[in-house]
């Protein structure tokens, strides 16, 4: 099994995979989509520098793992750097110059196909397909469900027309998030999608499609406003569904890491305030259990050590997880208070749910 993990370039991730024995990265089985964001800004750093993200992708990547490189499109994770980025003059040269030095560090890597809609006749699109695939002879391409199915299928055509015969071409169908409610929907269109690619892609035969989706909200008050409860991990499900469903091609797995892909501005937190929450995955049982409790003007770091307490009492607390995240629940449940911010405490339950998957697709 293949386990393919989608991160942006954010303070979370990195403390959560920093947390991850480093030799885990060299296993071919195990890859990391990494989507380059700025940086956070700063008094120093008014722009969030994307150099920064990048170097500290070394604190877990080694040159053997195997690596994707996407540009991130979200507003708020965007700077002028990234603006430069999805320049399409020259065949997107700005990204070419980038992931060539990227490359050059982790020589696994594969450059994910940036689209801008201003490339009148997709002239640069095509011109990045056949630098990339001539000089790395891999290349992915993500879909996402709310673009019109008309495009995907025109600059899936424009993929095949454009690629070498020894070209890997890896298809990410990213579902974003989903709720529980809405698999059967989902499921529906991601199966016509697929199989409508997959018929144009018949006679390209290095081509590996990877489904990504996740199941964690970007509020849990959105949920529910009591002080525990419970959250089904639907993108497994999703995923077997699919993979079910369609026989003629292979579908690897992909998610998250229980992280939602749009996120909060962290600094909001701060400013307004939070009720300590603290979230255990259990892949076993296809769910992520979580226990909160209000401040009421003591310091946070002390509540999150009753919520720990909390977590490790509950009969569903990991027996057989030996990682980061457990073990930093439980120093917590000791009285260590080893962190006291929401960034913090989403790295642990981040570590763990990894650590779990891994485990779950048998790859460590």
């Amino acid at each position: 099994m293949k386990y393919t993990l989608q991160i942006k370039t954010g303070d979370a991730e990195y403390r959560a995979l920093k947390n991850i024995p480093k030799v885990i990265f060299s296993n071919p089985n195990f890859r990391v989509l990494t989507e380059i964001t700025r940086g956070r800004k700063s008094k120093n750093d008014k722009i969030g520098d994307l150099q920064k993200r990048i170097d500290a992708l070394g604190d877990f990547l080694d040159s053997s793992s195997f690596v994707f490189f996407d540009i991130t499109s979200e507003e708020s994770l965007s700077n002028e750097q990234i603006d430069e980025l999805y320049d399409f003059q020259y065949g997107y040269a700005n990204w070419d110059v980038l992931f060539t030095k990227l490359h050059n560090q982790y020589p696994n890597a594969t450059p994910m196909l940036l689209v801008n809609d201003q490339d009148e006749g997709y002239v640069n699109f095509i011109k990045q397909i056949k630098n990339f695939t001539k000089k790395y002879n891999k290349i992915g391409y993500k879909i996402y469900p709310a673009i019109d199915a008309s495009i995907i299928e025109k600059e899936i055509k424009i993929i095949k027309d454009n690629i070498n015969d020894n070209t890997q071409l890896f298809i990410f169908y990213d579902q974003g998030y989903i709720v529980d409610g809405l698999i059967r929907i989902a499921t529906t269109r991601a199966i016509d999608c697929l199989g409508k690619i997959s018929a144009i892609l018949e006679s390209i035969h290095n081509v590996e499609y990877i489904f990504t989706s996740t199941s964690f909200p970007d509020s849990v008050t959105s949920l529910s406003g009591n002080m525990t409860g419970k959250i089904k991990c639907s993108e497994i499900s999703l995923y077997e569904q699919i993979v079910n469903a369609i026989t003629n091609i292979n579908v690897s797995y992909s998610d998250y890491g229980s992280i939602t892909p749009k996120r909060n501005d962290e600094a909001a937190y701060y400013s307004r305030g939070w009720t300590p929450r603290i979230d255990v995955p259990v892949i076993s049982q296809q769910q992520i259990y979580y226990y909160r409790q209000k401040r009421e003007k003591r310091d946070y770091a002390d509540v999150y050590v009753d919520v720990a307490s909390k977590c490790v009492s509950d009969s569903l607390f990991p027996k057989g997880i030996d990682c980061w995240g457990v073990q930093t629940i439980k120093s917590a449940a000791a009285g260590l208070k080893p962190g006291a911010t929401p960034s913090f405490w989403l790295s642990v339950r981040m570590n763990i749910f990894i650590i779990e998957q891994l485990k779950r697709l048998s790859i460590i």
